[in-house]
């Protein structure tokens, strides 16, 4: 085994690990840390009433009543 193919496996396992550090340090910040736009966003996803998308998606031809939420 040669010096150069050491050390390109350590190149490549190396950017792995970083990879992985990377990717589990985002998933542990939330959804919006893995968002591409997260920077730009002027809206959140919190803010949305699922609810009431969840009917207006099952249910297009049919007025929807949504219950407000209370935090």
């Amino acid at each position: 085994m040669s010096l150069f193919d050491v050390l390109i496996g350590l190149a490549v396992f190396g950017y792995a690990a970083y990879s992985l550090y990377r990717y589990t340090r985002k998933a542990k910040a939330g959804k919006c840390a893995t968002c591409e736009i997260a920077p730009t966003c002027t809206t959140s996803c919190d803010a949305a009433d699922w609810d009431k998308i969840i009917a207006e998606a099952l249910h297009p031809d049919q007025p929807v009543t949504a219950h407000k939420k209370t935090d």
